[in-house]
């Protein structure tokens, strides 16, 4: 994995309007795919929440490493994704714009000398550079949200 690597945080861009790039990305892919959220509970099981999760793939991460947006936005600012590593993956060091939190759900998370397991959680503060690196038996997967 080359050190080069850099997050794509352009989804925390705003558009003249003052709207998240990633809130304007959910709702075209809640609207491609016919699924109303309006004022009622949705979940990862809905009608059409699959099509909608395919939709939010992110690219560009590390390889190993797969990430989808969560087609919801908490208040104006927080994004929410799921990420999959593969075992032994490494997430070279990099920093956000933005704070981040992170939430171990299945798997060991690997930051420093610290071994995280389901329910520990991270918190990065904005511009401060890290690493992260799965366990080596199986899969890490982790929900995180920054804004």
């Amino acid at each position: 994995m080359s050190s080069n690597w850099r997050p794509d945080d352009s989804l925390s861009e705003r558009d003249k309007k003052g709207v998240l790039r990633g809130a304007r990305r959910a709702k075209a892919a809640l609207r491609k795919n016919k699924v109303s959220v309006g004022k009622r509970v949705i979940t990862s099981r809905d009608t059409g929440m699959a099509a909608v999760m395919r939709d939010l793939k992110r690219g560009g991460m590390p390889p190993g490493v797969q990430s989808t947006q969560m087609p919801i936005v908490i208040g104006r600012d927080l994004l929410c994704f799921i990420s999959t590593l593969d075992p032994g993956t490494i997430v070279p060091e990099h920093s956000h714009a933005f704070a981040v939190l992170r939430v171990v759900i299945e798997g060991e998370l690997i930051f420093g000398r610290k071994i995280l397991k389901p329910g520990d959680w991270m918190f990065v503060p904005a511009r401060t550079t890290y690493s992260i690196r799965a366990g080596r038996k199986k899969k890490l997967r982790i929900f995180y949200g920054h804004g």
